[in-house]
């Protein structure tokens, strides 16, 4: 087994901003962990920059991932998924990500076990991350498809095809609620992906939570940014849904925060689930005291102009 925490390849990252290489937190199938953590004692035995870097981006991509074996998600990049991609804004893209391509891979195959490969497993459709290149360059890496490869059903057993059913219709029943898309506008991720970089040490959950956030965002030019999402400045009614109430609040910086005033900060638990919803969303949230709270965004205000 390899050590992910104290690889010596982990702990060298390459020349660049933390802030331009942070990885997002990810559930994988235990599948996919145990393939990384094979790619990444492959890369450990290598020589050269290429293998030290994609030792380093597989070490960092497991040391943010909790491998499980109940991860069924249809828009996560697993092995063997057809993914679409674009890089730097660039013509779209892509292929089929393959943990061990084999002697003749199909033209179109992206092995985990590369720096784009491993930078892919683990998104999401819509899902941005930051690119590194092997001439040590970091770009903007965007995952704009995931598809599967059809596969026959195999038969049910006489005696379980009840069982299925049912299960079935109880998840009919009970669907499970994705978070709602978000948009944020290019001038303040940097602002923002500082903010995250800040509180690691302080509030580490919550950076995570923040990085998540920016991370899975549709990142759109200030002018293109729409009147009825919340960006930063925005003044935004809500309803908490537990109890019925409803309230007015402007997200700001954390300089410009004034509870009097109603003026939340971007890097508490509600400004962190505020950001970047549209009107109309609803979203859950954690307090601080660890109680989920469902809200719902009923208008958005967009920040004022400045004489």
């Amino acid at each position: 087994m390899v050590s992910v925490t104290h690889s010596p390849l982990s702990a060298a990252p390459p020349r660049t901003p933390r802030r331009e290489l942070r990885h997002i937190p990810v559930n994988l199938p235990s599948a996919d962990y145990r393939a990384l953590l094979e790619h990444l004692q492959a890369c450990e035995g290598g020589q050269g920059t290429g293998s030290k870097l994609l030792a380093y981006v597989l070490a960092s991509k497991l040391m943010n991932t909790r491998p499980a074996d109940d991860v069924h998600d249809t828009d996560l990049v697993v092995g063997g998924v057809r993914v679409s991609f674009t890089i730097d804004g660039g013509a779209p893209r892509s292929g089929l990500l393959l943990h061990h391509p084999g002697d003749e891979p199909p033209a179109d195959a992206i092995p985990v076990a590369s720096l784009l490969g491993a930078t892919l497993i683990g998104l999401r459709a819509g899902r941005r991350a930051p690119l590194l290149f092997e001439d040590g360059r970091i770009g903007r890496l965007c995952v704009t498809g995931v598809s599967r490869l059809p596969r026959r059903p195999a038969p049910l057993p006489v005696n379980t095809r009840k069982i299925t059913m049912s299960t079935t219709a109880q998840a009919v029943k009970s669907p499970t609620k994705k978070n709602p898309r978000i948009v944020i506008s290019e001038e303040s991720l940097a602002h923002l992906e500082g903010l995250a970089d800040g509180m690691l040490r302080r509030h580490p959950a919550l950076a995570d939570r923040l990085y998540e956030e920016l991370g899975r965002a549709r990142i759109v030019a200030a002018d293109k940014m729409p009147p009825n999402v919340v960006g930063m400045g925005s003044t935004v009614v809500f309803r908490d849904e537990n109890t019925g109430q409803e309230k007015t609040v402007t997200l700001v910086y954390p300089e410009e925060a004034d509870i009097a005033r109603m003026r939340v900060s971007v890097t508490t638990p509600i400004g962190v689930a505020l950001l970047g919803l549209a009107q109309g969303a609803s979203f859950y949230w954690d307090t601080r005291e660890n109680e989920r709270r469902m809200l719902t965004v009923l208008s958005v205000a967009p920040p004022e102009a400045e004489d």
